[in-house]
């Protein structure tokens, strides 16, 4: 186990208290056959100095021990980015939530009607590309943006935009898009200058296919026989720009806690704690596989409902081949936790600890 103890300076916020919380309850959930290497970095709003803890090893082959410099694939908790750039935009007044997609999509069906709140919130109507038969067919391909919408856009909408709420990795690939072309300059550009550079996340790399990273984990996956470890089926990180391709530390990805830092409205303070009301009154609410949460896409971000311990949290889950994340924060007490595992499959275990961690906090 590798342990930074650095405290944050926000009031009431006591540093030891978490350590203790993090490492009895992360040894605990660590200490088990599908779980290879944890880290977990625990840090509330206006500190700068998060709690981080790591368990196992980041690359079983080689007996590498996990540490708290362990970078993962943190997945589609990169669309919390993503969101945080275009909201940015909005704030400059270069965009707007009721913008029409077809502005920098020209020609993309029902791109007049389709807006950037609906990619934002998923109720867009377009299909996934994660399900194209072209993607499944070869998704270790290096896939170009352009041509991913190009496919997509050859598709009908799964329902019409804003009725209905499905979740859609191609609207965050479209959304990195925007930002692209509303700025003149790259997705990685506008990420360095946002978090690494503002925002002090050292570690965070926008993924690709060919670079060598250091410190990046192993990743794994629960489905040999009898439940043990095999590795995962591979594919690119170039298809999840802007949706699934970034890759740090949790110690770095926590400091999200402090978007208001870069951002006037920081949504995950201040969007509303229920789930999107569709117009035909339902809410936009699913229940999770394991029945102890449900959950509902909002403002570039997830809303968590648990029964127990019973909490309203929001962020975002994040999983990618042989990785998962999750990030919540909660507004009762301004702490965030993010928790890294590299088995895909063990996030699960990760979303529970996770709500117990923001539980024990709270008393």
């Amino acid at each position: 186990m590798a342990l930074c103890a650095c405290g944050s300076a926000h009031a009431g916020y006591d540093a030891a208290k978490a350590r203790r919380i993090v490492t009895e309850l992360g040894a605990k959930a660590a200490a088990t056959p599908d779980v290879p290497g944890m880290s977990i970095a625990v840090l509330q709003k206006g500190g700068d100095d998060p709690v981080a803890v790591a368990f196992g090893a980041a690359c079983i082959e080689n007996a590498t021990p996990m540490t708290t410099q362990s970078r993962f694939k943190i997945g589609s908790v990169t669309k919390v980015f993503t969101g945080a750039l275009i909201h940015r935009f909005i704030e400059d007044g270069k965009l707007a939530y009721d913008t029409p997609i077809d502005r920098f999509f020209p020609g993309f069906p029902d791109g007049g009607t389709i807006t950037v709140r609906h990619l934002l919130e998923h109720t867009s109507g377009i299909m996934d590309m994660l399900g194209l038969a072209e993607v499944r067919a070869n998704p270790v391909r290096n896939w170009p943006p352009a041509e991913l919408v190009t496919l997509v856009g050859k598709q009908p909408l799964q329902f019409q935009p804003g009725t209905r709420q499905a979740y859609s990795n191609t609207g965050f690939l479209m959304l990195a898009v925007i930002c692209e072309r509303i700025s003149g300059r790259a997705y990685d550009d506008l990420v360095r200058e946002m978090f690494i550079e503002r925002l002090g996340m050292a570690s965070l790399v926008p993924g690709n296919d060919t670079a060598i990273v250091p410190h990046l984990s192993c990743g794994y996956a629960s489905g040999g026989e009898n439940g043990t470890l095999q590795l995962p089926m591979m594919a690119s990180l170039a298809v999840a720009k802007g949706t699934g391709n970034l890759e740090a530390t949790p110690s770095d990805v926590v400091r999200l806690v402090n978007l208001d830092r870069v951002l006037h409205n920081d949504v995950l303070d201040t969007v509303a704690l229920a789930p999107l009301k569709l117009p035909d009154g339902r809410a936009a609410l699913v229940a999770s596989k394991t029945g102890s949460y449900s959950l509902g896409e909002l403002d570039g971000c997830t809303l968590f409902l648990f029964d127990a311990p019973k909490m309203a949290l929001v962020g975002k889950l994040g999983s990618f081949p042989g990785f998962g994340t999750v990030y919540f924060y909660d507004r009762h007490t301004k702490i965030a936790v993010v928790i890294s595992v590299n088995n895909e499959r063990a996030i699960v275990r990760a979303i529970t600890l996770g709500a117990d961690i923001l539980n024990a906090l709270r008393n």
